[in-house]
């Protein structure tokens, strides 16, 4: 090849190289890491040998391939790395190598380089706002040491503490800040899961054991994770079919909160003089809408849910300890079936209601229908007529004196309400009423104040309230607090509930709807914000949904009211 022709095309290959380097950088960058390392190197060595004059003559700005590749190395993890990122949307992801030499320091989200590198003897810790922080944040959700949450840059308490409590779990020295070995154990296939085991103490554990406590297995709440809460925790899993390790993790935890966990109580079936009696006394309360008869049949486990979610318990329908307590505590407010009410138990009253001529069809919720005939029975009957069904209404409606209905007949229930026809309504066509609009009724605004009253409320996980708050727990507290007698549920509780009306797309989302993702639960505030206990804030916070994080994540929401 003439000589003349390769310093022709050389001098071209180095001006184009300068403008790319002046003007495009990121894009050489990009073109160098795609380029074989053979092909580089051979360049580099032609260049080097052959046109160093050249080289001298076109100028600082222009470094060598190695000197390039080193620079890029620097920069960026990988090609992979930036794929990886793009293709979620722009959100962190995390790659671990177990080289601690590797290019992991530069793993961020967005793409955007970290000034922060623990790998390289950086400490990253309390206050420090840095794009390390979201990933750091995304490994402990990964490992159950955080709720799940849209991921923030602020190293706050609430990492502070999962740091720690990953720390204590993977026998490091308890810091609360990520130094090069938490870093590398961190992003290594050696990283254990939290769980709550032998030796843990405080509120999570607090929690754990008044859950065991009310369904029977533990005999007090001591805050400490000693031998009796480690055989409670094995029975339990034992019970419900899970790994018997004494250790609560994830699994273990769902299945704890769930309305389906068993219990080391009565069953189905059961019979006994005991269950009479709570039978009785349910019945004089209102909750139980059958005659007693000793047995625990599906009439008494859907009383005992209404008891349990009248009053904070979680709605399993079972006696357990919590639920002996609370049922002889005498505190307990006599129940009244109302408009919105659903279930066995509602069944049961329209059933009586039919019987006597007051009801068409019976369909299991309380409608505007339902309301109708129980308010006929009660004028009927001698009772204070509000149309409710309470202790007295029930104990009426079940015995052998109680008057059928004489008046006119109305609807014939041909109509497919939801509530079932009652006969003398004066509107029998009243579904609509079903579920109410929630644009700014009272009940909303009073729980969209309640939960703003929390404003900045510490996130402690697993805490339910006054003060500190994890996501469920703030729903929770918010609800009762604004006169919705709602149970505690995890957000995963939350995404299987069949209680209230179901939404499943977000633009049908109203203020004062419960708003359930994954991993997550808020309350709607409308126009696309969302007030919840923030596990990256660290408090109580009012945020935006339209993120692709939130969009990612929806599962549905509840209309409550």
């Amino acid at each position: 090849m003439n000589i003349h022709k390769i310093k022709n095309f050389t001098q071209g290959f180095i001006q184009k190289m300068k403008k790319l380097i002046t003007n495009h950088p990121l894009k050489l960058k990009h073109i160098v890491i795609s380029c074989s390392g053979v092909a580089v190197l051979a360049i580099t060595i032609l260049y080097a040998t052959t046109f160093s004059p050249l080289l001298k003559d076109s100028g600082s700005n222009i470094n060598t391939a190695d000197n390039i590749i080193s620079q890029s190395s620097t920069e960026d993890s990988s090609a992979e790395d930036s794929l990886y990122a793009a293709q979620d949307g722009g959100q962190a992801e995390t790659s671990y190598s177990n080289d601690t030499n590797s290019s992991i320091n530069s793993i961020t989200s967005r793409g955007m380089k970290s000034s922060l590198d623990p790998s390289r003897g950086d400490i990253v810790k309390l206050g420090d706002k840095d794009i390390i922080v979201n990933t750091i944040q995304k490994k402990l959700m990964e490992l159950y040491y955080i709720e799940l949450d849209e991921p923030t840059e602020i190293y706050s308490e609430t990492i502070k503490g999962a740091v720690e409590k990953f720390q204590a779990k993977n026998k490091l020295e308890v810091t609360g800040e990520v130094d090069s070995k938490t870093y590398e154990l961190l992003f290594s296939d050696k990283a254990k899961e939290y769980t709550v085991f032998l030796g843990a103490e405080g509120i999570d554990v607090e929690h754990i054991q008044e859950r065991l406590y009310e369904l029977g297995y533990l005999s007090k709440v001591t805050k400490y994770f000693g031998t009796e809460t480690e055989a409670a925790v094995k029975e339990f899993q034992k019970r419900n079919g899970l790994y018997d390790d004494g250790n609560v993790g994830a699994l273990t935890r769902e299945t704890l909160y769930s309305a389906e966990a068993v219990p080391l109580s009565y069953y189905l079936g059961d019979e006994n003089d005991e269950i009479m009696k709570y039978q009785e006394k349910l019945y004089q309360l209102g909750y139980l809408t059958t005659k007693p008869d000793g047995k625990y049949g599906n009439d008494t486990v859907a009383a005992v849910k209404i008891l349990q979610e009248s009053n904070g318990l979680i709605a399993d329908g079972y006696i357990g300890p919590a639920t002996k307590e609370l049922l002889t505590s005498g505190n307990v407010a006599e129940n009244a079936l109302k408009i919105g009410d659903s279930g066995d138990a509602v069944s049961n009253i329209q059933k009586y209601l039919k019987k006597l001529g007051y009801l068409n069809s019976v369909t299991g919720y309380f409608g505007s229908d339902t309301h109708e005939a129980v308010l006929n029975f009660q004028k009927r009957n001698g009772l204070s007529a509000d149309g409710k069904a309470g202790a007295q209404t029930i104990s009426k409606l079940l015995s052998s004196d109680a008057k059928s209905w004489n008046g006119t007949k109305g609807s014939s229930g041909s109509n497919n309400n939801k509530s079932g026809g009652s006969k003398g309504s004066k509107n029998s066509n009243s579904n609509n009423q079903d579920y109410f609009d929630n644009s700014g009724s009272p009940s909303v605004s009073n729980l969209i104040a309640i939960a703003k009253s929390k404003l900045g409320a510490k996130y402690v996980y697993g805490a339910k309230g006054p003060s500190t708050f994890d996501c469920s727990g703030f729903v929770y507290w918010v609800l009762n607090k604004s006169g919705v007698k709602q149970s505690y549920m995890t957000s995963y509780g939350w995404s299987r509930n069949t209680k209230y009306k179901k939404i499943t797309n977000m633009s049908d989302i109203k203020k004062g709807d419960i708003i359930a993702f994954n991993g997550h639960v808020g309350i709607a505030l409308g126009g696309n914000q969302m007030i919840d206990a923030s596990s990256g804030s660290g408090k109580v916070r009012i945020t935006n949904i339209t993120s692709s994080y939130w969009t990612r994540n929806f599962k549905c929401a509840f209309r409550i009211f």
